[in-house]
């Protein structure tokens, strides 16, 4: 009977021993993933922030146990050309800084998130964009193949909306270069997140409107970089299973 017991013991810790064993060389097996976020200042890290999207996405995907490094490559201002096509202010834009903000890390993912700089309008109602709706594509559709050449996934996010603070006319140009990435995505086969669609919808059930999501009447708080993370995350997960 003792024996019987000992036997049947030493099996289930050798069971347990396996399972304990098989978890940790699979942790140890997993590739830590490197995922860039290029954007503007909707991306960068912005004082009275507490978790921008690029933090969010690194705490999420660990709690999750996906192994990973985050490089919040959004600068304040940008847009996806050069500095040549429109030179206020005079920093690297997208495409100036592209090569060493972005493909030097040689990402596993990358998120693109442009457009609120290239579609404003300096000069008014009526005016050219800073970036043309016809270059603006063009620059993401660069980046998308260029990522894709080191055998990187790309998630396109389409511009957020804007506040009531914000003219009726900029609205209008801003809608435009969202649907424009909406049928890029699509084109280009890349993952697509309608920031757009998405802060409308929750705006629908929560008190205070745009407003209280994007107090500034462009720039998301918290909660709006916390709706951002998490469409990033369901398609990273879903995809690294």
């Amino acid at each position: 009977m003792r024996t019987k017991y000992i036997n049947r013991l030493s099996g289930v810790s050798t069971i347990l021993f396996i399972i304990l064993f098989n978890t940790f060389t699979s942790a140890q097996g997993k590739k830590e993933l490197t995922i860039v976020t290029f954007g503007n200042s909707t991306t960068a890290p912005r004082k009275g922030i507490e978790k921008v999207y690029a933090v969010r996405i690194h705490e999420d995907l660990t709690a999750a146990g996906i192994p990973n490094k985050v490089i919040n490559s959004g600068v304040g201002s940008n847009h996806t050309g050069s500095v040549k096509d429109y030179p206020h202010p005079k920093i690297e834009h997208g495409m100036d800084r592209f090569e060493k903000a972005v493909l030097s890390h040689h990402p596993d993912w990358v998120t693109l998130n442009f457009g609120l700089n290239d579609a404003y309008q300096d000069k008014g109602e009526g005016t050219s964009s800073r970036i043309p709706l016809e270059a603006y594509v063009a620059n993401l559709t660069h980046f998308i193949r260029e990522i894709k050449k080191i055998n990187g996934k790309v998630i396109l996010l389409t511009p957020n909306p804007l506040s009531s603070k914000l003219e009726p006319f900029r609205h209008e140009r801003l809608s435009q270069y969202r649907d424009a990435v909406i049928k890029l995505a699509k084109s280009e086969d890349t993952e697509l997140i309608n920031s757009w669609k998405i802060f409308h919808k929750y705006v629908k059930k929560h008190p205070g409107g745009m407003e209280g999501l994007l107090p500034d009447g462009t720039h998301p708080m918290d909660t709006g970089h916390k709706l951002i993370a998490d469409e990033i995350v369901k398609i990273i997960k879903k995809r690294e299973r």
